[in-house]
């Protein structure tokens, strides 16, 4: 009597699992990009709004403010703190990521700057950048 059953055997299920793992070793750092990247763009909108608030401000009180709380921005998650500095010019607004934040590995975006005569700079772990721009 021959008994024939549809299984697959160890060796089957051992390929099909590292096919996966190396599918996935390939698609993780491109998937970490794109969510850096998505946190970037959140981060430079925010600068942009606050830059708006700041407008605002100026107008409303004859000065610009001078801490991130006096602004009406909305709620901030993409992994960055944002400061306000004032200058001669104006203000420096930046943005530096959280080190326990989703940002934290970014190494090329790990500050953003926008001052009030529209300048914007960012910098990573070896100094000014161009690539978050």
């Amino acid at each position: 009597m021959v008994h024939n059953e549809a299984a697959f055997s160890l060796l089957e299920l051992l390929l099909v699992l590292v096919l996966v793992g190396v599918l996935l070793v390939m698609a993780v750092p491109s998937w970490q990009q794109h969510q850096w990247i998505a946190g970037r763009q959140s981060a430079w909108l925010q600068l942009q709004n606050m830059g708006l608030q700041q407008q605002i401000w100026y107008l409303q009180h004859g000065a610009y403010a001078d801490d991130v709380a006096l602004l009406a921005l909305a709620p901030e998650t993409t992994g960055y703190d944002y400061f306000i500095a004032l200058t001669d010019s104006g203000y420096l607004l930046s943005a530096t990521i959280k080190t326990n934040g989703p940002q934290a590995n970014d190494l090329q975006c790990q500050r953003l700057t926008l001052a009030a005569n529209g300048e914007v700079k960012s910098y990573g772990s070896h100094g000014e950048s161009n690539i978050c721009r």
